[in-house]
């Protein structure tokens, strides 16, 4: 069996190159599909939108047809209203993905506030009548989720989903930052505590959390310290965002590790370079979870090249959990 050794740290582990993997997903976020009425009558389809998902779970499914899961990580919509979900629901139905599918709510789940019924964009009016329970339920009732955020374990690999529970409908100031209750984070913190440290813990937020991964300068989740504060404790969490669509390109900060690991996974539709400079493709994450560690790869799906790779072992190295590591 041909071995390979790979140096973290002062350690050097070796690994069977030939190993299989106990379970591998692939995530994906900021898809941004639209369909919708402008404010002249005329019919909108972002017909790009549709490709590029198209092309990510095509070329997911190529990677490995029996992928165990698949996460999309939010803004599968752009205008949040019903006739964007009907698009996201006509890919699936048409395109191969995995059964056990998730989905996050991402901040233009909620953007359907700025749109007359017909579609009409009325910022005006904002928020036209909409109440961000209404749009939640609609992403549950799309999605087909058992609520906004939830758990789910998978061949023994605990997933935790988190969303937001408002947005400017309730406070302006919330701008497009999550916001979660005390009731979630007690929810989270409760589950982490169900989990072993032994062995990996997915998290999933759209937002990532401040000062951390690509693209997380700005405010991107009120009161962000309660998060962190829980997440800080559980050393085997491994935090999936997206929302910056920062591409994952000669990016330093894909990945940041500070007593957990967190994981920016770029955009489908549009990634930029930290200028905010399109980069004209589409782009996603390919994870592998094994024994010991977990690979996690970006992936260009529009020309199906791999990008980056990183190695997370589990559980973290004592001098990451101490320290922290940029």
């Amino acid at each position: 069996m041909a071995v390979v050794s790979y140096i973290m740290g002062f350690s050097t582990v070796s690994y069977a190159i030939d190993e299989k993997p106990n379970m591998s997903f692939g995530i994906i976020s900021d898809i941004h599909l639209q369909s919708r009425i402008d404010n002249s009558g005329n019919p909108i389809d972002d017909e790009q939108a549709e490709i590029k998902l198209q092309q990510a779970l095509q070329d997911l499914h190529s990677i490995n047809p029996e992928m165990d899961m698949l996460i999309m990580n939010g803004d599968l919509t752009h205008t949040g209203m019903q006739t964007d979900y009907d698009v996201l629901k006509e890919i699936l139905y048409g395109t191969p993905h995995p059964q056990n599918t998730l989905f996050a709510m991402g901040n233009h789940e909620f953007y359907s506030a700025y749109r007359l019924p017909t579609g009409e964009f009325s910022k005006s009016t904002f928020p036209n009548g909409v109440t961000e329970q209404a749009c939640i339920n609609r992403f549950i009732r799309n999605t087909g989720m058992p609520s906004l955020y939830y758990d789910k374990v998978i061949k023994g690999y605990h997933f935790i989903v988190l969303g937001s529970e408002e947005s400017r409908i309730t406070n302006w100031n919330n701008l497009d930052s999550a916001v979660l209750s005390d009731t979630q984070l007690q929810w989270l913190d409760h589950e982490l505590k169900e989990t072993s440290k032994d062995q990996p813990t997915f998290v999933f937020l759209h937002q990532p959390i401040p000062h951390t991964v690509a693209g997380s300068e700005q405010g991107t989740i009120v009161d962000s310290e309660k998060l962190v504060t829980i997440l800080s404790h559980f050393p085997q969490v491994i935090f999936f965002s997206g929302h910056s669509h920062i591409t994952l390109k000669n990016e330093p900060y894909t990945m940041y590790q500070n007593h957990f690991t967190m994981f920016n996974d770029a955009s489908v539709r549009n990634p930029v370079t930290p200028f905010g400079e399109l980069i004209g493709d589409s782009e996603g994450l390919f994870v592998k979870v094994y024994k010991d560690r977990v690979v996690v790869t970006g992936r260009d799906f529009t020309n199906k090249k791999w990008i980056d790779s990183y190695t997370v072992r589990v559980p973290l190295p004592k001098s990451i959990i101490k320290e922290g590591v940029q």
